[in-house]
């Protein structure tokens, strides 16, 4: 039966209007046509993400023509692929809902999952405004919307058992549900943004030295990579390391690496991406990517400064936690403690107290955004006197304490 695309705004508008549901209509190319939700979501930090990971269920390779559900955090969604022939339109998503009002308890296993990079705020008001849809009643509206769309009726126990079918794959349990909250799949939150900015930050600096650190915060471990491959997202999973590469190009260039130069890269590296068939690969290559684009500002920081400077600027990045004085890297530079402050200020732009200040608090930003380390036990470990000393420069710096950035780093 022909699919007529022109048809598809009212289905996704009407479907909205009677159910109050959010609904999506993503097209072959992966871009939203439609999107309708309340004001109320929109407005919420969490719907920009969550919209986002939704997309990734759009994708051609997906063989299955019949609504399929799918669970994660307490929130229910399904979606439907759209054919015409062999061409693929696109999917309509329709969720997310709630089968009843949020818990406590749920939202407390969410928030120690993400040992406290959430907003609890944020978080509850999102849940308060997704609608209270029971599974019967999805259920009756996926069937509705596939007749819509290919004006063809389903059985409804043809459904549940082609979903059952699925359990491994797209289905939820409690387990399951936790797991994947873990992953880089979770709909809310879809990677640990905190580790991204991070992340970013060590391309930016040419920061070699760092990416193992970074990296053993990796959001996919092993136990999600089975997850992932039993779900059988390679298409999703290429988009999200397609958008990674993209920042990570973008960050590398801010740290002055000349753009065709890194354009090309990415090129090179989502073309190799596209070959790929398992996730373990992909993960493997994305890190490839990083540590290249990185490895290239690193080397035009060290031919940016002279040796001196360069010896300099190495030692206090690998000693931000200890005690550093003039006198102590301009022996290890070989200059009298004078010249070096006069050739630091004229090479790096600043006095080289203020370079390690500024540099201490770079560091207290990743402690405070990846750990939960209270702000009296980073201001120890990073040599300021005192609590209120490391306030009142971190706020010089950054506009914030150290609490209120930790609350909310954007």
């Amino acid at each position: 039966m022909k699919v007529f695309k022109e048809d598809l705004q009212f289905i996704c508008q009407l479907i909205y209007d009677i159910h109050q549901i959010p609904v999506y209509y993503v097209n072959q190319f992966g871009e939203f046509e439609y999107e309708l939700s309340k004001t109320e979501l929109r407005k919420n930090p969490y719907y920009e993400p969550f919209k986002e990971q939704i997309r990734v269920y759009s994708y051609e390779e997906d063989p299955h023509d019949f609504p399929i559900f799918f669970s994660n955090s307490n929130l229910n969604c399904f979606f439907i692929n759209l054919r015409e022939t062999n061409q693929f339109l696109g999917t309509i998503i329709v969720g997310p809902t709630l089968e009843s009002e949020i818990s406590e308890e749920d939202i407390s296993k969410i928030l120690d999952i993400f040992k406290g990079n959430v907003n609890k705020g944020k978080l509850l008001e999102y849940y308060r405004f997704v609608p209270i849809i029971d599974k019967q009643q999805l259920l009756a509206i996926s069937l509705l919307v596939y007749y819509l769309a290919y004006r063809k009726m389903l059985e409804e126990t043809i459904v549940v058992q082609n979903n059952k079918a699925l359990s491994h794959d797209v289905m939820e349990s409690e387990e399951l549900e936790l797991e994947l909250s873990k992953g880089r799949m979770n709909f809310i939150f879809h990677s640990n943004l905190s580790y991204e900015r991070v992340l970013l930050d060590y391309v930016k600096n040419g920061r070699l030295d760092k990416l193992k650190d970074t990296f053993d915060y990796s959001i996919v471990g092993e136990a999600e990579l089975g997850l992932l491959s039993k779900r059988n997202r390679l298409r999703s999973e290429k988009n999200l390391m397609i958008t990674g590469i993209a920042l990570v190009c973008r960050a590398s260039i801010e740290g002055g690496l000349n753009e065709e130069t890194a354009f090309t890269l990415s090129d090179f590296y989502i073309q190799q991406l596209e070959e790929l068939r398992n996730l373990k690969a992909i993960l493997n290559l994305m890190e490839e990517a990083i540590i290249d684009f990185t490895k290239r500002v690193h080397q035009l920081n060290i031919e940016k400064y002279s040796a001196a400077i360069t010896t300099c600027r190495d030692y206090i990045f690998k000693h931000l936690y200890g005690d550093i004085t003039l006198d102590e890297l301009s022996e290890i530079c070989s200059l009298s403690p004078n010249y070096l402050s006069s050739l630091f200020k004229k090479e790096v732009g600043m006095p080289i107290s203020e370079y390690i200040q500024r540099q201490r608090i770079e560091e207290a930003k990743r402690l405070l955004l990846l750990t939960n380390y209270s702000t009296s036990e980073i201001s120890t470990w990073l040599n300021f006197n005192d609590q209120s000393y490391f306030i009142k420069v971190f706020k010089k710096y950054t506009g914030l304490t150290p609490r209120q950035f930790r609350n909310n780093p954007t």
